[in-house]
């Protein structure tokens, strides 16, 4: 089975907010794809791939030869590393 297959990238956009109805009735893709995660992080897919060799960055799901990121662990990968004043 091919887990891009049952992803796609409206659906994904829809975790992000764009379409809140939709995620509220939870037919919405939890995975996002790299770009989809680098556009999220405003950065490029080469640093997650390069972040992911290192063992830093957001956690990632790895099947097969796919890399997928949960959203939540996007989200939580943000709220890790914002920074408060003092």
């Amino acid at each position: 089975m091919d887990i891009d297959a049952e992803c796609d990238g409206e659906n994904s956009q829809k975790m992000l907010g764009v379409e809140g109805e939709a995620a509220a009735r939870g037919d919405t893709c939890e995975l996002a794809t790299p770009a989809e995660a680098a556009g999220f992080l405003r950065t490029t897919v080469a640093k997650l791939a390069n972040d992911r060799y290192l063992g830093v960055g957001p956690r990632y799901v790895k099947y097969g030869r796919s890399v997928l990121y949960p959203w939540k662990y996007l989200r939580a990968f943000v709220d890790e590393h914002t920074v408060h004043g003092l």
